[in-house]
């Protein structure tokens, strides 16, 4: 008896222990049961042990356990209980049968031991695997996982919308009020995209700025999709207040939709992703829908970026110039650069069907590179009067050498740097201010000429102009082409008296006709460039053409540079 008595008092310090009827009531409980359930033992006593049901489990388990049971056999297995305070708790158990003089059981000894520690670790690194650390979202691995369950062959009914998100401007929120802000942004993005979502919906962070939503229906999403996309790029429009700052993001969206895209998640996810391009190419802040002329588009644009690669190259590239005139001598002041693409089947290739894909690809940075040197190399031949303007792309800045490669263009061209004008447009100055800068300053030091290009197209132009050491600025063709309108009369004569007031020269781009030169000069525009005075030509053919005439059609001067 002393034996047993202590024997049990070892395992009632270690386990948990309780004895049920075969109808489940309990009639024994020691102090583990009563500490880890919340209830005293008068509590326990008499009760069924469904009394710690949590839920957690189908019915199925109880079923197959109670038939082990029944049988005479040991129960093994993890159950979840729910303690009197409602918190959960698990335990590993194991129920053994206490048999009757007839080999049937008579009651149930359950010895358990508590793992809730082990089964939150678990739970905890499970919830990491599958969610994003940052905004408690799915991750990409999962949000596939999930919806890949969900269009099992029992679930065919319905349709899937599948959204992807990127957001617009988020850099430009990390550069300017750093990190912390731009993680607490990321939050706020993914709450709203919840609040967006319904139960049955996947919400995911993929990494970075970049977000998903999957909706299943019991209908055709096609209906819904485009007004669910409008809905998300509203949501994430609204400012957000971050840190006692207000934040303004958009959102770019694409958009397919099962069955009609396809019923595969991840194709589906590709097939956004496709939209989404679109959107982006387009402008950003908005929403496209799937269509199968997007990947037959996509599949060019990557032929075309294997036929740049090589062109580079195999430097397929020539520069052509379009003079830009003295308004009040009606010479050449400067000769811009411009590059065309010699295909060696598609012929003469403008830039606008190259540059954009240079751009996203990257290979803008080799191009930028050659164009600088060349024009460099051809400019030193001119007249010592005539200046060359060449244009800087963005990425160039973002890349940081910009100041070495002008450097190293001059000394091997001989170029004075005084007769070098570096064009950027606005686009160059949206990230990364204070690098932009001093950028800007070592070439004006340098002795270059800084312009900046398409003035009052941008949203800060002014701004930029008191920020920036620029010494001249180009007036967007457009507002020349509509100098007939009060109002674009009335923005370049602003910018004119802005300008002037600074000390900057301007620039009037887009001249076609006699009438359009004689407006710009009313307005005091100090220089002209446009059809009037030529179009791009190759530099041996820029040397030797005449390009100034008066209102009367007669040559008022034929430039012919190198003596030619």
């Amino acid at each position: 008896m002393q034996a047993l008595i202590e024997k049990q008092y070892a395992i009632d310090q270690a386990v948990i222990v309780a004895i049920t009827d075969v109808r489940g009531i309990i009639n024994y409980a020691n102090d583990n049961f009563c500490t880890i359930s919340g209830y005293s033992r008068d509590e326990l006593i008499g009760q069924n042990h469904r009394l710690l049901k949590s839920g957690a489990h189908p019915k199925e388990l109880f079923r197959d356990m109670y038939r082990c049971l029944a049988s005479g056999h040991v129960w093994r297995g993890e159950l979840c209980n729910r303690a009197k305070s409602g918190k959960l708790y698990w335990v590993d158990t194991v129920i053994t049968p206490q048999l009757g003089p007839d080999g049937r059981p008579v009651a149930y000894m359950a010895i358990r031991v508590d793992i809730t520690a082990r089964k939150e670790a678990e739970a905890q690194l499970s919830f990491a695997a599958t969610h994003d650390s940052l905004t408690g979202l799915l991750n990409r691995r999962a949000l596939l996982d999930q919806a890949r369950n969900d269009c099992g062959p029992e679930r065919q009914s319905g349709g899937l919308g599948v959204y992807l998100i990127d957001l617009d401007g988020f850099k430009h929120v990390n550069d300017t009020f750093g990190h912390e802000a731009g993680d607490n942004l990321l939050k706020e993005v993914a709450s709203r995209l919840r609040s967006l979502a319904s139960d049955r919906d996947l919400v995911a962070r993929l990494g970075g700025d970049e977000f998903a939503m999957i909706r299943r229906a019991d209908d055709d999403v096609g209906e819904s999709a485009l007004d669910i996309g409008r809905r998300i790029v509203a949501a994430i429009a609204e400012p957000f207040e971050i840190e006692g700052h207000q934040l303004d993001v958009g959102a770019s969206v694409g958009i397919a939709v099962g069955p009609e895209h396809g019923s595969n998640p991840a194709d589906l996810l590709k097939k956004a992703d496709l939209a989404l391009y679109e959107v982006k190419a387009a402008g950003r802040d908005g929403y496209r829908l799937y269509r199968p002329a997007m990947l037959d588009a996509v599949k060019g644009e990557k032929a075309l970026e294997a036929e740049l690669r090589h062109a580079i190259t195999a430097r397929e590239f020539e520069l052509h110039y379009q003079p830009i005139l003295d308004v009040g001598t009606r010479s050449v002041h400067t000769a811009e650069a411009l590059v065309r693409w010699r295909h060696p089947v598609r012929g003469l290739v403008a830039p606008d069907r190259f540059i954009a894909l240079a751009e996203r690809t990257g290979l803008i940075q080799p191009l930028s590179e050659w164009i600088i040197e060349q024009a460099c190399l051809d400019a030193v031949s001119w007249p010592p009067s005539v200046q060359l303007a060449v244009n800087v792309s963005a990425t160039q800045f973002k890349r940081g050498n910009l100041f070495d490669v002008v450097m190293r263009a001059l000394l091997r061209s001989g170029l004075n740097p005084q007769r070098l004008q570096i064009e950027v447009t606005e686009t160059v100055l949206l990230e990364q201010q204070s690098e932009q800068l001093q950028t800007f300053r070592r070439l004006k030091a340098m002795g270059a000429t800084l312009v900046l290009d398409d003035f009052g197209t941008g949203f800060s132009s002014a701004s930029y102009l008191t920020n920036f050491p620029f010494d001249k600025i180009k007036i967007d063709k457009s507002f020349i082409q509509g100098l007939q309108s009060r109002e674009c009369a009335a923005v370049i004569a602003s910018a004119v008296v802005l300008a002037k007031g600074l000390g900057i020269s301007v620039t009037a781009e887009g001249i076609e006709t006699e009438s359009q030169f004689e407006d710009v000069r009313a307005l005091g525009i100090d220089f002209a460039q446009g059809y009037l005075f030529g179009r791009p030509v190759p530099c041996n053919e820029f040397v030797r053409a005449p390009v100034f005439r008066d209102d009367l059609n007669r040559v008022c001067r034929t430039g012919t540079f190198g003596g030619g």
